[in-house]
């Protein structure tokens, strides 16, 4: 059933928290690890009693990466995506918190609440991360059997949802410029050498840039490899082998 957090349970001015979901982290399943750990502890205070997560984030392009606080509970995560079915989808869906009970008469969960109990559950709630277009993201609160997700601990649920949210948006975000400062520093390097290789064949040949970059071109495919490979291997013929070539980005102020 899907569910509306408690009135005033999202505490957003609550002072002194925040999820860090960066430092430590070079990828999504880290983040998501980190994630779902925290999400276990934080709950778990407030209810008194143990409980376990996971989160799964889905990003375009990308195949669903799943985390767990425990292997039970990252099995329960991953097996939505195998059987096509659970709360944590409906959750990011509709936006709301859904909970599915082991005990409930209704047929929706049938073959996820049989996997919940087989687990040694007896709840499970899941709620969403609110992202971007191109990312979602949910994390399902397992609880043991006989416990319930009161209408303050689903507050509490979402609060925490809104909390990771921004700091997961952060993380994808950090992670998306060190990738294109990467991608960058690949470019920039491999036009390098090939401008070098073009300069040792100009001299060599006396010619023009543009017929220098052609001999690279030709030979490129003739050996079926890259023109930045093939100038490479210029560079190591010679005599003193491959010049260094580095790019080091602007110092930012």
């Amino acid at each position: 059933m899907t569910l509306q957090p408690a009135v005033g349970a999202r505490r957003a001015d609550r002072p002194g928290f925040l999820l860090d979901l960066v430092t430590g982290a070079e990828t999504d399943l880290a983040s998501v690890q980190r994630l779902a750990e925290g999400a276990a502890v934080s709950l778990a205070g407030a209810a008194g009693v143990a409980l376990d997560a996971a989160a799964t984030l889905t990003r375009a392009g990308n195949p669903p990466v799943t985390a767990g606080s425990a292997t039970r509970a990252y099995n329960i995560a991953s097996s939505e995506d195998r059987y096509s079915d659970g709360p944590m989808a409906q959750a990011a869906a509709s936006a709301a918190p859904v909970q599915v009970t082991g005990g409930s008469g209704s047929q929706r969960w049938e073959r996820y609440r049989r996997r919940l109990t087989d687990a040694g559950y007896g709840v499970a709630l899941a709620v969403p991360l609110e992202l971007d277009s191109r990312s979602s993201c949910a994390l399902v609160f397992l609880g043991p059997v006989g416990f319930d997700f009161t209408p303050e601990l689903v507050g509490e649920a979402a609060w925490f949802a809104g909390v990771a949210a921004q700091s997961m948006k952060l993380a994808i975000e950090v992670r998306s410029v060190r990738s294109a400062g990467d991608n960058l520093k690949a470019v920039l390097e491999s036009r390098t050498s090939i401008d070098v290789a073009c300069g040792v064949i100009m001299a060599q040949n006396r010619c023009s840039y543009t017929e220098a970059f052609g001999k690279l071109a030709g030979v490129s495919r003739q050996r079926n490899l890259k023109v930045r490979s093939v100038a490479e291997n210029v560079l190591k013929a010679l005599p003193n082998g491959s010049p260094v070539t580095r790019f080091e980005p602007p110092a930012l102020a």
